[in-house]
């Protein structure tokens, strides 16, 4: 008997949620069958049995300027791709978010005979909506994980599925990770989560004003102690104050995920943590900073009224928002003071933030979208490294 033929993947993600969400996905391909998968991984897709031809850690820029500095890193890891599909004959690319690189690599893999998997779409709704239509000439299938991103593609001629979100899948009540003993705390303590982000930029660009803020709040309510969550990596760029756990406000790594669901509410920077943080009930409120020439070219090209994804997701203010000048110590303070002095305001809190878990979809998004690629995949005779694809 014939045995099966081995499935061959580029898997590229970029930063340390979308290696997460891919790492899930070639786990269930695994089970599928023989599977061979080469890419652009971080930890957890190294873990899951990826070959890493290069690091998700070189595609984790921050706006525009950032990849200037590591534009040479990105030229590398396009010239290693392009090598690998007359070499490894990848048959179907998934492509995970990332679409600084994504854009550039997809349609030249395309044009070589790879079919290309979107999963988890650019933010077009925000930015360029004509990029929608772009990928309709490069992407054979486009994985969504916004609803209202299904409608929007498919009318710009993209063969798109709502796939569900991922964070539904991780962000199930657990073990609390020991939080409260790691921070020798009593059950009353009421924490404030304090996310800055997780790249160097934003920790410089949010931590100081997320620690004076909550100096302020605990000076005043003796049961109240600021924790912020570190990013591996991090550590060193914080105060030692902080990392030693003395005083009001202290900081640990390997928190995040029980610190947003056990805090009271948080302060936490525009991105996939503050959707995280919604999902876990936590009031929050958004925040980000950046360069002044970073926020001038974002005003000229993002689209919506709102940044936070708590928000455009629920399509109301369901959190609010403190951009730029706006995110100041006073501000915050004001903010996160609400919720921990009247209680109607945080319980009506929490409520507006179950409008966003009911828009996300069911549960089972890796599923769905291993699927899909299995789909795509061809037997390796039948690859070609050259010519156009047609949509499964």
């Amino acid at each position: 008997m014939e045995s099966e033929p081995t499935r061959r993947f580029l898997i590229v993600a970029g930063e340390a949620s979308g290696d997460r969400h891919a790492a899930r996905v070639v786990e269930r391909l695994r089970r599928m069958g023989p599977v061979e998968v080469r890419g652009i991984a971080g930890p957890a897709l190294r873990a899951a049995g990826v070959e890493a031809i290069g690091s998700s850690e070189d595609l984790a820029v921050v706006g525009f300027t950032g990849v200037v500095a590591r534009l040479p890193r990105i030229l590398g890891l396009l010239r290693r791709i392009e090598r690998m599909t007359t070499t490894f004959r990848p048959e179907v690319a998934i492509l995970v978010d990332s679409p600084g690189f994504n854009f550039r690599i997809g349609p030249e893999l395309h044009r070589r005979g790879v079919r290309v998997l979107y999963y988890i779409a650019p933010q077009v709704w925000a930015w360029h909506a004509e990029r929608a239509a772009a990928m309709a000439r490069w992407v054979d299938r486009l994985a969504v994980v916004f609803p209202f991103e299904e409608e929007l593609f498919r009318r710009a001629g993209v063969t798109t599925e709502f796939v569900g979100h991922p964070l539904l899948e991780e962000t199930a009540p657990g073990e609390d990770e020991d939080l409260r003993h790691r921070l020798g705390v009593a059950e009353s303590t009421r924490l404030i989560g304090l996310l800055p982000g997780s790249r160097p930029g934003e920790l410089r660009a949010h931590l100081s004003n997320m620690v004076e803020a909550a100096h302020r709040l605990a000076a005043d309510r003796a049961d109240v102690l600021g924790v912020v969550a570190l990013a591996p990596g991090l550590e060193s760029q914080v105060p030692e104050g902080l990392r030693r756990g003395n005083g009001p406000v202290r900081a640990l790594t390997g928190i995040t995920r029980a610190l947003q669901r056990q805090a009271t509410c948080c302060a936490v920077a525009s991105g996939t943590a503050t959707l995280e943080t919604a999902l876990a009930g936590t009031p929050l409120v958004v925040v980000y900073r950046t360069s002044w020439i970073n926020y001038a070219i974002a005003r000229r090209v993002v689209r919506l009224q709102r940044i936070g994804l708590p928000n455009i997701v629920a399509g109301a203010d369901v959190a609010p928002e403190l951009i730029q000048s706006d995110f100041t110590a006073d501000r915050l303070a004001s903010e996160l003071g609400r919720w921990l002095d009247d209680d109607r305001a945080h319980a009506d809190a929490r409520r507006r933030l179950e409008q966003v878990r009911g828009r996300l979809g069911q549960p089972g998004a890796a599923d769905r979208v291993a699927r899909i690629a299995w789909s795509l995949a061809r037997a390796p005779q039948a690859a070609t490294v050259s010519g156009a694809v047609g949509a499964a």
